[in-house]
């Protein structure tokens, strides 16, 4: 299988710590980022309960895939790429817990006997442990029970907890979109297998506030959004795709100013369900604002043409107030 640098879309989800402790909890929501989703449990059978409630939506790798049965043939498995953007109007993307931070030591069940109860095998788990601890976490590890452990008398236990739950995000995300991943190896769009697009990407994201993406076509790239709801549109091209591009717009008459930057790589449109063949007669099709400069990057082995619109236009009925991840934070 391709080995992908940026999974299909990434959201943000929510962390879980438990430690019957409550002045540690106390501290770790002083210091961790104010832009995490946390939740935080001194007693394991309360945590239990709250992260194995049944989802309340189901997953979106189980509704992109659908089963199809045509009369004298065999069914076939199609998957639908446009649920993957359509994924925003859904709240409970936040909801799904997705790292577990748990202590060792504890009264009610220790934290291994904790993981081990945990039913949903996507959750990415962490051990919390003391000195005398740290053999029964190498056994737990090694069997696969959990996925890090971080001995508690570390100079900084805060940032490593940080650093070792932004790397099982990743994780997360890689495994469980292993599903759709495996689907799309088979012809992948090469933005998402290019690490040099996954480094423009992470570096757009962290300089913008921009908080999620999915994957999108017409033109290929990304959605991406704020975590305010704000929408933004990144093209990702490739030559073909900026050839194909121009020639739709002679095809339909653009002006040669706009044909011009079009065929030289300096511009890419996106056009947002608004096609220059719906208009007819004197009414010109608006190709200046159907358009915006394009930048280039070089990746593993060809050149990625990338153009931004922020506050961006879509068919995606969304509704910032309700599903955006500001609004899910300000509900916890």
């Amino acid at each position: 299988m391709n080995d992908f640098a940026l999974a299909p879309y990434s959201h943000p989800t929510t962390i879980c710590f438990l430690d019957d402790n409550e002045s540690f909890l106390h501290s770790l929501d002083l210091e961790l980022p104010g832009t995490w989703a946390v939740r935080t449990f001194s007693d394991p059978l309360v945590a239990l309960e709250f992260l194995n409630r049944p989802a309340e939506f189901p997953p979106l790798m189980d509704r992109c895939f659908s089963l199809q049965r045509q009369e004298g043939a065999r069914a076939l498995i199609h998957l639908d790429l446009s649920l993957i953007e359509q994924e925003i109007n859904h709240v409970q993307r936040f909801h799904r817990n997705s790292v577990v931070m748990v202590d060792y030591a504890m009264p009610a069940m220790d934290g291994l006997e904790f993981c081990a109860a945990l039913k949903d095998p996507f959750i990415r788990k962490a051990m919390l442990t003391g000195v005398a601890d740290e053999k029964l976490a190498v056994e737990a590890f090694n069997a696969g029970l959990i996925h890090r452990f971080i001995p508690k008398q570390t100079i900084d236990p805060v940032a490593v907890i940080r650093n070792f739950t932004i790397d099982l995000l990743h994780d997360y995300f890689n495994q469980y979109t292993a599903r759709l991943k495996t689907t799309l190896a088979i012809d992948p769009p090469g933005f998402l297998i290019d690490p040099a697009v996954a480094g423009f990407v992470e570096a757009l994201m962290q300089q913008h506030g921009l908080v999620e993406y999915y994957l999108v076509d017409d033109p290929p790239g990304l959605l991406m959004l704020k975590s305010n709801g704000e929408i933004w549109r990144v093209a990702i091209l490739n030559d073909e795709d900026m050839t194909a591009q121009a020639e739709k717009a002679r095809r339909y008459q653009a002006p040669d100013k706009i044909l011009d930057a079009m065929s030289s790589g300096n511009a890419i449109a996106f056009l947002a369900g608004n096609s220059p063949a719906d208009y007819f007669g004197e009414e010109g099709f608006p190709w200046e604002e159907q358009i915006q400069p394009a930048s280039s990057i070089r990746g593993a082995s060809i050149t990625w043409h990338i153009a931004i619109w922020k506050n961006a236009p879509g068919d995606v009925d969304f509704d910032p107030a309700t599903a955006c991840y500001d609004a899910y934070l300000a509900s916890l």
